[in-house]
């Protein structure tokens, strides 16, 4: 056995135990993070006992509710894009399309129909799949995509303004950081302000206005990424967490996605909307970043977080890390330290 094998073996039982346990959301419609918080966690080092300790305490938001049951699968799984109440169907069929078509082919048969829906849930459908690639469970794998398929949901796109010329990446950042102080949301829900949102002439302004596309998709992500990055750092956003999340895993599933240029440059169409109304749904309060703290290492930050009893924050100080990995961009450190005080 590998020492990559071992240590997806060594997180396997956890996932298997919450796909037999445990529903995919509890409360009202909130995302469970128990699988990625537990993937997130053992990448951090967390110990057999720190695993359990973690799997019980998280298990009981879950209580009096069960996973879903099985159900039989669909013939045809578009059908379905952005039925909840399909979800054991979905799951029954990326099970057995896992199977006959393995993870790969899968994979590129159906994120090109995923992503133009990567803003579902607040990101939560992308980012659950990010984890469950990286993780290497298959009845995870099948569980994600399903989620995915169904809670996907699309922003509209606005229409075509032929007056408005594109911005400097930069510029456009500040225009959208200033008109979003104009507009404010009280829905409950990161995807419900969203929503709403893109229904608002601001949105439509900031997206008219974005940069022209980058050469490729991932040039794109790791752009969006370094503006979330600085807006998480002026603000400990809750709503700027999710977009560096979300971003990460745009940046995982990328090698799975066509690279012909139509759909590099649609895809990141899809993104930029989706940036967009997430900044706008965050109701973000600019202030000033913290003062840099020096010294800083991914080993005791990675202690830290793997003793934190917070979902959000083990995602985050994991994307960090995996994210500066790619990147070399120190401002991950002093993130996942702000997030940690």
């Amino acid at each position: 056995m590998t020492h990559e094998q071992a240590h997806t073996s060594a997180l396997a039982p956890w996932l298997e135990l919450n796909l037999r346990q445990f529903p995919l959301e509890y409360g009202d419609q909130l995302s469970s993070h128990l699988p990625m918080a537990l993937h997130a966690l053992h990448s951090l080092g967390a110990d057999e006992a720190r695993m359990a300790e973690f799997f019980n305490s998280y298990g009981r938001r879950f209580e009096g509710m069960a996973a879903p049951s099985p159900a039989a699968p669909p013939q045809h799984w578009l059908s379905l894009r952005g039925d909840w109440s399909a979800y054991s169907a979905l799951r029954r069929y990326f099970d057995l399309a896992l199977a006959a078509e393995g993870r790969d082919a899968l994979l590129r048969r159906v994120l090109p129909e995923l992503l133009p829906g990567v803003s579902a849930v607040a990101f939560h459908g992308a980012i659950r799949l990010a984890h469950a690639l990286e993780g290497g469970h298959i009845g995870e794998l099948g569980a994600a995509l399903a989620y995915w398929a169904s809670r996907w949901q699309q922003l509209p796109a606005p229409l075509v303004h032929s007056g408005i010329e594109p911005l400097s990446l930069s510029a456009w950042s500040e225009r959208l950081v200033a008109s979003a102080s104009t507009w404010r949301s009280e829905a409950p829900l990161i995807f419900l302000r969203m929503m709403e949102a893109s229904a608002r002439p601001v949105y439509a302004e900031s997206v008219w206005s974005a940069p022209a596309p980058a050469p490729t998709l991932l040039a794109r992500v790791a752009e969006l990424a370094s503006l979330a990055l600085d807006y998480y750092l002026h603000s400990a956003n809750f709503t700027v967490l999710h977009m560096i999340t979300g971003l990460r895993a745009v940046r995982v599933l990328g090698p799975w996605l066509p690279q012909d240029a139509l759909f590099q440059a649609s895809a990141q169409a899809v993104l930029t909307q989706a940036f967009v109304a997430a900044y706008l749904a965050g109701r973000v309060q600019r202030r000033e970043a913290p003062v840099d703290q020096l010294g800083l290492s991914w080993p005791a930050l990675a202690k830290q977080a793997s003793l934190s009893n917070d979902d959000h924050t083990i995602k985050l100080v994991h994307a960090c890390q995996e994210e500066w990995a790619v990147y070399g961009d120190a401002r991950y450190l002093q993130a996942a330290a702000f997030a940690l005080r």
